[in-house]
């Protein structure tokens, strides 16, 4: 150091009494007095040479708390907490290193109002965890918080770090460029505090572990609003453009923006490929699958209030999509706990399996033509049914044709989508009182046209009606249920690589 040219004064001092320091003999009867002279020469400029430097290094970064493991050698720390000047610090020492708190302490000149001390169990880092949990709630869950890993033992250093990681706090450590090992200490003058990037920001780990989650729990926009954030900050974002595509796609469709899910879920899927190095994986082709079959239903649906929907109603692969969007919509209500909501899609549900059968005939129920349907008498069979539960005869058949009505219509048609063939467990047949009683406990909900609430009995009773419904549906139309449940419903965590 001594003779370089640039050297500040102070490096020439200190580089001065380091030669002196050195020449001294190190051997068990001197080493006393090379301790002493370290001490009282070498280490104050060497504590004034690395606040001159460091200081610099925390400008901007107000460090309210600092915790720090204590280990057997108290000058790391000495010259962490100068650099640092925390309001506060707290020690985590064990029974071996209790001894050298006096020394830091007195050194810095903490006051007593400044710091505290926790007694840890050096192989354990359980209990590090468990105290900086405590203090960081004593000092009122701050983020201006740093922990300094620098002494101790590896276990209590290694629990440190990973608390405080995960906590969000700045990851401090006062390294050197040289060490001497015949001292025993680094060559002075060579310290420096390195402030150490945090994996989990870094990485986003924690974050993409609650983005993950929320994905899980069908909660999209909340987890997109993380990767937005992720996509943002970390070094590589693919992973997370990935994700976040995904997230948009199953939020737009779970809306029933159908055009938006299927340019999302296209995005997702091109990602996903570039990530595989253009190899086609079992995850690729599922979203291929669910583009092609949402962007299908999206090109068939109306552009306006009033247009026909006998186009899309006709088309049984539009109708199959349509179908379980709704169902598994209802199961993401329902495992809110949202029943009201839930309730709402089914009945939508059964409305359009109705409404899909009827538009084989050519009738639109919004205007229905019934110079389409077969037969003579359909209105007195229609009538028919209507009676067995002692609704009104009617004049004429109904314009437009509301649900119940639709099923009358399928029944008096003898479709083979009628509820006195549907198989019901207790034999075939769903009762029509049954039928007609949990169509208006539905439309008392507040989400129809009441103000009743939908309770959890109720729901799962219209929901077992429905599925029974919806099984011979299937049937009719040809469609495997179990495989069309399975593409329409969203990826979750644990299908996600």
């Amino acid at each position: 150091m001594a003779g370089n040219k640039g050297c500040s004064d102070l490096e020439r001092q200190l580089a001065a009494v380091v030669d002196m320091w050195l020449k001294m003999p190190v051997g068990e009867e001197e080493a006393a007095e090379a301790a002493r002279y370290y001490r009282e020469e070498v280490f104050p400029l060497t504590c004034r040479l690395f606040v001159e430097r460091e200081r610099k290094k925390m400008a901007g970064k107000q460090i309210y708390g600092l915790i720090l493991t204590v280990g057997t050698s108290p000058e790391p720390l000495i010259l962490s907490l100068l650099a640092c000047q925390p309001q506060k610090a707290l020690f985590l020492y064990t029974e071996d290193t209790e001894r050298y708190l006096d020394d830091i302490i007195n050194y810095v000149q903490l006051s007593p109002s400044r710091w505290d001390k926790r007694l840890v169990q050096k192989s354990d880092p359980r209990t590090i965890y468990q105290v900086v949990k405590e203090i960081w709630e004593q000092w009122g869950r701050r983020s201006d918080i740093a922990v300094d890993i620098t002494g101790g033992t590896k276990s209590m250093t290694g629990g440190l770090a990973l608390v405080g990681a995960f906590l969000g706090f700045e990851l401090l450590y006062v390294d050197n460029e040289r060490y001497l090992k015949e001292q025993r200490r680094p060559y002075p003058g060579t310290e420096c505090l390195k402030v150490l990037p945090n994996p989990y920001t870094v990485f986003g780990a924690l974050k993409e572990k609650n983005a993950l989650e929320l994905l899980r729990r069908q909660e999209f926009h909340g987890a997109g609003q993380i990767l937005t954030e992720l996509v943002e900050k970390v070094p590589d974002p693919r992973r997370f453009q990935y994700l976040l595509a995904l997230a948009r796609a199953y939020e737009a469709w779970d809306g029933l923006n159908l055009k938006e899910a299927c340019d999302q879920l296209g995005r997702a899927a091109a990602i996903a490929e570039k990530l595989h190095w253009g190899e086609a994986t079992d995850e690729t082709i599922f979203l291929r699958e669910q583009q092609k079959r949402v962007g299908h239903l999206a090109e068939l649906l109306p552009a306006k209030p009033r247009e026909s929907t006998l186009p899309l109603l006709q088309d049984r692969e539009a109708v199959e999509t349509l179908v379980f969007t709704l169902y598994h919509n209802a199961r993401r209500r329902a495992a809110q706990g949202k029943w009201d909501a839930a309730s709402f899609f089914l009945y939508r549900l059964l409305e359009i399996m109705e409404q899909r059968r009827l538009a084989l005939y050519g009738i639109d129920t919004a205007r229905p033509d019934y110079s389409l349907l077969p037969g003579e008498g359909l209105l007195d069979k229609f009538n028919a049914v209507r009676q067995q539960i002692k609704f009104p005869r009617l004049e004429e058949l109904p314009s437009p044709i509301a649900l119940t009505d639709g099923y009358f219509l399928l029944e008096a048609l003898e479709d083979p989508l009628r509820l006195s063939v549907v198989p019901t467990g207790k034999g075939v047949g769903i009762h029509w009182g049954r039928f007609c009683s949990q169509i208006e406990n539905r439309n008392y909900s507040i989400l129809a046209h009441g103000f009743i609430f939908v309770s959890e009995e109720q729901y799962l009773n219209f929901k077992e009606m429905v599925e029974q419904i919806l099984d011979l549906f299937c049937t009719v139309e040809g469609i495997d249920g179990e495989e069309a449940r399975e593409k329409t419903w969203f990826l979750t965590r644990e299908d996600v690589h």
